[in-house]
């Protein structure tokens, strides 16, 4: 699939008003005329998916040797843990991915973040389920919670996307959800900073709204390097918390 803005913007386009068109005629005879598209392959799905078989079958997941508490790529596999978890304190216990964002996912997330299709994000909270339910670090969770967004794209966006999945992944594994976090002061975006800029960027961000205890998943949508989860956890565990859990659902 191609990538261009022109594409994509596109098939979006076609991905939401096909399916708009499903959800007012049914599933009935008339569905058959505005059949939805497959969001990776454009196939018609003929139902309210977001994939196709084929491209169901065929998300990535993370392979090789990988960090057991980050799951960073790892050039010694006879190494547990890469560099920067064996060399300074991480706040949260450990976090995993779904897949790499690069592709499949990193097109799915694209979809939720800038044409708010609920149907991805139903989609990719039932992934988030059944990979929670694999995980036996997850199987002691107490509450779920998600990552905060600065006020400024929350405004502009009109949702928090990790918040949605949050949600869809509690209601599907029966786990209260709750805003524990509060963003207190503004930060830059994220995107062109170095792994050191995140971090001073973030520092001190983030604040536990209530007193916490026991075991929190904190869910987000992409892990990159680390900082913005390692602040929350941070703030998180400043509050009261035990352990923290992060489940996002692709690792950049």
């Amino acid at each position: 699939m191609t990538t261009n803005g022109g594409t994509r913007t596109s098939l979006y386009a076609w991905l939401k008003s096909s399916r708009s068109a499903v959800s007012m005629v049914g599933d009935g005879p008339l569905a058959v005329l505005f059949p939805p598209r497959c969001l990776l392959c454009e196939r018609p799905t003929f139902r309210l998916r977001v994939l196709c078989d084929d491209c169901m079958a065929s998300l990535p997941r993370l392979t090789g040797p990988r960090c057991v508490k980050c799951q960073e790529p790892l050039e010694d596999p006879s190494l547990d843990l890469c560099r920067a978890c064996g060399t300074r304190r991480r706040w949260f216990d450990r976090a995993v991915s779904i897949g790499p964002y690069d592709g499949a996912w990193g097109e799915l997330i694209r979809a939720l973040k800038f044409e708010r299709e609920p149907a991805v994000a139903r989609f990719l909270s039932e992934r988030m389920a059944e990979f929670f339910v694999t995980e036996r670090p997850f199987r002691d969770i107490d509450v779920i919670t998600y990552v905060p967004m600065r006020r400024c794209a929350l405004r502009e966006r009109g949702f928090n996307q990790a918040r949605l999945l949050a949600r869809g992944l509690a209601r599907r594994v029966h786990l209260p959800m709750q805003k524990l976090l509060s963003k207190v002061r503004e930060t830059s975006p994220q995107a062109r900073l170095s792994a050191r800029e995140r971090r001073d960027n973030l520092r001190a961000a983030f604040r536990p709204i209530t007193s916490i205890r026991g075991k929190v998943l904190l869910v987000d949508d992409i892990f990159t390097t680390g900082s913005t989860v390692e602040e929350c956890a941070h703030a998180l565990k400043d509050g009261g918390c035990e352990e923290v859990f992060v489940l996002s659902v692709a690792r950049a």
